[in-house]
């Protein structure tokens, strides 16, 4: 791993677009999630920097303290839990009545966990289990969202993240989460389908997750999400400072090579995905 970690960073020390912020727990992450690929790590990590440039309404303006931000975090619970060798993170919109939904901000709020998650959450998991609670989804969702840029949104997550996702699970399913599904289905990789269930009930997470692993508010043994997000929202403004820094972890687009075939121009509204 050592070797592997001083080689990324002599890529990146002659790659001048790219940031000089990135430490070496946070390289030991990428080449974890790429499964010690060099080559696959080098892009995953450029799509991680040169994404954040483009993403200026999720990556800009991200103090934890701002009102838009503290409105999302009282109706959202994101938490992790370790689960024998895998991770599982959990993401709940807590919004029965819609008061709170903006597209813009909960992306941006989601941001501010998953740096926060990558930056002080060193474990290297055998694979992620990825649960989303959709108790409180609407179908009121859909006007007030920019689907082409949630779908683009979800790539990079996919693509740029150092995550290893081994399943998603969907629980407490509205009826027509189908409708939901096909609107981001197409452009996810076959194999990502492969492994995304949903249940309309979290009981049915019993027969593919141990119970003592599962929060109690899905029948299990593990803290409540409620007490594990409260935890996470207090660590995060202790690292303020660290969201206030507009360009953590971006890359300059400016001085990347014109010749770089990879090189994701235009906005991100517009981006081409292959």
């Amino acid at each position: 791993m050592s070797k592997d970690v001083a080689f990324i960073k002599e890529w990146m020390a002659k790659e001048a677009y790219l940031p000089h912020d990135i430490d070496d727990m946070l390289i030991q992450k990428f080449l974890h999630s790429c499964y010690g690929s060099l080559e696959k790590t080098k892009k995953c990590i450029d799509r991680f920097c040169s994404t954040r440039s483009q993403l200026s309404e999720l990556y800009t303006n991200r103090d934890p303290q701002s009102d838009s931000i503290k409105t999302i975090f009282s109706v959202t619970r994101v938490c992790t839990y370790k689960a024998g060798d895998d991770e599982i993170l959990i993401h709940h919109y807590d919004d029965p009545e819609f008061e709170h939904f903006a597209f813009y901000d909960l992306l941006k709020t989601l941001t501010v966990q998953a740096d926060y998650w990558i930056n002080f959450h060193n474990v290297f998991p055998r694979g992620h289990i990825v649960i989303l609670d959709m108790s409180c989804f609407t179908l009121k969702m859909v006007p007030k969202s920019n689907i082409m840029y949630f779908r683009d949104f979800i790539l990079f997550l996919l693509e740029g993240m150092p995550v290893r996702v081994h399943k998603v699970y969907g629980i407490n399913a509205p009826s027509y989460y189908d409708k939901l599904y096909s609107l981001v289905k197409p452009v996810l990789p076959a194999e990502l389908c492969n492994i995304i269930h949903f249940f309309h009930d979290y009981e049915s997470l019993h027969k593919h997750i141990d119970k003592k692993y599962l929060p109690v508010e899905y029948g299990g043994d593990a803290p409540s999400t409620k007490t594990e997000n409260q935890d996470w929202i207090k660590r995060i403004n202790e690292q303020r400072k660290m969201f206030l820094d507009d360009n953590l972890w971006k890359a300059d687009l400016k001085m990347r090579p014109k010749s770089d075939c990879n090189a994701m121009n235009g906005s991100f509204r517009t981006l081409s995905i292959d």
